[in-house]
Parts: C-alpha cells; sequence; structure tokens
C-alpha cells in the first residue's frame, strides 16, 4: 500500500505537526504501508529519506493535469521509478490530505480545489481511497469551483471539517452526504514525550506571532494598527511578571520580520533557536506559564496540554478553536487595552487556575474525539 500525504510541509511547525500525526497514527493503522510526498517548500530528499518516503511526482501546472494518463506508463516503467524512489498517482493507494486552510478563495486561487477535486474524481472510479483530513475549508464563491465541488467533493472517502464554518461552506455547496464529517484539529494527539528540549529553568511565557496578522489576508484589517504593540506588550509585561520570554518562529521564514523586530527592541528574549522541530516546538510551549500566539496550531499545542493561551485571529478558524475549549474571553480583539492584556496575564499566570482545569477536561473530550476520527480512518483504509 502506497499513501500520500498530501499538503504534507517542513515550512512551519503547524504543517509538520499534522505530518507527523498522520505518521505516527500509519504506524499502527497500516504498518506495511510506504508513505509518499510531493516535493514542495521544505520537503527534501533528506527529510522523505528520513520518513522512508517515496517522491510523488505529479504532472500538472494551474490547468494542465495530466495525472490521470499516468496509468499508460507501462507497469515495468514505473517499476524502474520506484526503485529510484519515485512514485506515480496511478500507484498511489490512497491520499490522506492534510492541506490545513488550502482550500479557500481566501488564497485567491481555486486551482487547489480543482485539483483535488479531479483527484476525488479519479480515485473514486478506480475504487481508490481519497480522504480528507480535518481542516479549514472555503469560503467559495467562484460558480465553476461550486459547481465542481458539487460534482465531485461527496465522491471522497472522507471530507472532514475541523469547525461548524467550514462544514457549512461544504454542506451548502453539496448538501448532505456520507463521508461529509466534523472533527476537531488532530494534532492535539501527536506524542512528544521524547523530544529533547532546553526549557528556561524558570516560568516562562511563549510568544508566537504570524505575518498573516499584517497581510491582506487578514479578515480584520484593524489590526494593522495595534498588533505590532499588542506582542511588545506582552514581552515587556512578562518582566515585570518574573517571566522569562521564548520568542518562537513556529510560522516559518514569512513571521522572520516580525519575530527580528521584536529581538531588536527585547535583546533578552529568547528566540527558540533549539527549538528544531514540530515536537520539540510542543514540548517548549506544553512546559510554558502562559502562552501569546497567533498561529493556530500553536494555540492547539498549549489549550490540548491546559495551558492557558492569549490568542488573537485573522480567520474563523481561531474563533472556532477557542469556542471548542470554551475559552473564547482568551481570544483577544484589535481593540484590546494595555489594560485589558496585563490584567489577563495577570490572572492566567497565578498558581493556581480553574481555567487549567476546565482545559485539561476539554481537552481529553477533543482528544477523544480525535481517537474516533482515527478509528474511521482505519476503517476506510482498511475496506
Amino acid at each position: 500500500m502506497i499513501i500520500e500525504v498530501k499538503g504534507a510541509g517542513f515550512d512551519n511547525y503547524g504543517a509538520w505537526l499534522m505530518l507527523t500525526s498522520v505518521t505516527q497514527r500509519l504506524e499502527v493503522l497500516a504498518p506495511g504501508a510506504t508513505i509518499a510526498l510531493a516535493s514542495r517548500g521544505a520537503v527534501t530528499a533528506s527529510r522523505r529519506r528520513n520518513l522512508g518516503a517515496l517522491r510523488k511526482i505529479n504532472l500538472r501546472i494551474r490547468w494542465l493535469d495530466l495525472n490521470g494518463l499516468t496509468s499508460v506508463i507501462p507497469k515495468f516503467i514505473r517499476h524502474i521509478f520506484r526503485e529510484w524512489g519515485f512514485v506515480l498517482e496511478c500507484d498511489v493507494t490512497a491520499i490522506i490530505d492534510i492541506a490545513g486552510f488550502g482550500y479557500s478563495d481566501q488564497w485567491g486561487s481555486d486551482f487547489a480545489i480543482r485539483h483535488a477535486v479531479a483527484e476525488v474524481r479519479r480515485f473514486a472510479g478506480s475504487g481508490r481511497k481519497y480522504l480528507f483530513m480535518p481542516q479549514a475549508f472555503g469560503p467559495f464563491e467562484a460558480t465553476n469551483t461550486r459547481k465542481l465541488i458539487r460534482a465531485h467533493l461527496p465522491k471522497a472517502s472522507l471530507v472532514a471539517a475541523r469547525d461548524p464554518i467550514s462544514y457549512h461552506h461544504i454542506r451548502e455547496i453539496t448538501d448532505d452526504f456520507d463521508a461529509l464529517k466534523q472533527f476537531g484539529d488532530f494534532t492535539n494527539s501527536v506524542v512528544c514525550s521524547e523530544a529533547k528540549v532546553d526549557r528556561p529553568s524558570t516560568p516562562y511565557l511563549v510568544v508566537v506571532p504570524n505575518a498573516n496578522m499584517l497581510s491582506s489576508y487578514n479578515t480584520n484589517q484593524a489590526w494593522l494598527a495595534g498588533y505590532q504593540g499588542l506582542l511588545e506588550a506582552s514581552i515587556s509585561y512578562a518582566t515585570e511578571l518574573d517571566l522569562d520570554v521564548v520568542l518562537m518562529q513556529f510560522g516559518g521564514d514569512m513571521d522572520k520580520r516580525v519575530i527580528e523586530n521584536l529581538s531588536r527592541q527585547f535583546p533578552h528574549v529568547m528566540t527558540g533557536v533549539k527549538v528544531e522541530s514540530d515536537v520539540e516546538a510542543k514540548a517548549m510551549i506544553e512546559g510554558a506559564s502562559l502562552v501569546v500566539s497567533s498561529r493556530y496550531h500553536a494555540c492547539v499545542c498549549a489549550l490540548s496540554a491546559g495551558i492557558p493561551c492569549l490568542g488573537t485571529s485573522w480567520s474563523h478558524k481561531y474563533e472556532t478553536l477557542f469556542t471548542e475549549y470554551e475559552v473564547s474571553g482568551l481570544l483577544m480583539g484589535p481593540d484590546t487595552s494595555l489594560a485589558d492584556l496585563q490584567q489577563m496575564m495577570r490572572s492566567l499566570t497565578a498558581t493556581d487556575l480553574d481555567i487549567r482545569h476546565r482545559l485539561i477536561e476539554r481537552a481529553s473530550v477533543r482528544k477523544a474525539e480525535t481517537e474516533e476520527l482515527w478509528r474511521l480512518v482505519g476503517q476506510i483504509l482498511a475496506s
């Protein structure tokens, strides 16, 4: 069995955590399976080798998609390709799609969803499996895109929306279908107990910026004027609370400029340079007293471990995440004042916090949901 993990990446710790979640579970659900990864971003040959993964070759660019023709290539040639570490679509048994937030008009192009539904159609026609793991979908306004979704997405083996809004974006196009489900983010089950990370020896705050907060992707442009100041204020007040500060580049190179600006202003903060993998980042967050995060999966790392997290939002996925954990009041807005921020940080770093117990209770519910998701995935792959 060859399983392509689509949308996988190492460019940011969120994408990496989703990949790790899948690889950890496939060791149990499909122990004999070979993983395939397309070459994109930081998915290098060495990283594929470390996972024992093949390189998936995609014969497509923009409107042109020739992947459906790969089956006409003689089997002996495809076998040679696999000997060299390559695989074509026709030899992939199943696709597990972990795009995260790859299918939406918010990114300004519908190529991704067009290619995805075409693969769904081809896989369904040949009795293979296409599974969309929990992710954010939509909105979808383009008429042609909506037609393709309506015609072909219900043919997928699983379409898991990560939140009610994403579920609605699909359902209002397709109506109900058996494969359409709603599950929360699945990285809460990633095991990081063996990660070696050099945490501060005293209580600390983790600050996780996100350049998207300052981009045109942000649905609330009021943040442009106040986002940098909020991060600066959180670092300044952490010092008054006797907290060390870890400044984490969770989102990869796109967040580098924000990180560098903060590092210049606060040279005493730890930049997280010793955090070199997704599980190390997760372990660092899980040891914090408090987290201030604008990265979705960094928020998940904190909340699923019972760590109070003050978040900011540039898309609906943050509102729904904080609602799931029943801590909507911890999601800050562009109108959050300095006094509000200080009061929240002060109360959330108290030694005996009821909110920590409530977060752990909610986390156990979310993790049980993730276990149900993986049981379903196992059934689909085995069928």
